[in-house]
C-alpha cells in the first residue's frame, strides 16, 4: 500500500513539475520574447532538464521521464525566444 502511495505521489509530482514551464513557453510564443527572465535562469532550466532527461533515458517508464521531457521542450522554447526574440 505504501509503495502505491509513493508511486502515485511520484507521478503527481512529476506531472506537476512537467507542466509548470508550459504557460511561460506559451507566453513567449505569443509575445515573441522573454522580457524579465534572467539568462542564467533560462540556461539552468534548459540544461538542468536536458541532463536530467539524459540520465533517466533508458527507463522511459519512470515518472521522471514524463517530467523532464515536457520540461525540456518548454524550456527549449523559452531559450529560443530569450536569445532570439521575434522582431
Amino acid at each position: 500500500m505504501i509503495q502505491v502511495l509513493v508511486e502515485v505521489c511520484g507521478w503527481i509530482g512529476a506531472l506537476s513539475y512537467a507542466v509548470y514551464s508550459i504557460p511561460q513557453a506559451i507566453d513567449c510564443i505569443r509575445k515573441g520574447y522573454t522580457e524579465g527572465l534572467s539568462s542564467v535562469m533560462v540556461l539552468l532550466l534548459f540544461f538542468g532538464g536536458l541532463f536530467s532527461l539524459l540520465s533517466i533515458l533508458p527507463d522511459v517508464t519512470s515518472p521522471l521521464f514524463y517530467n523532464y521531457l515536457p520540461s525540456v521542450l518548454a524550456s527549449s522554447t523559452i531559450l529560443r525566444y530569450h536569445f532570439f526574440p521575434r522582431k
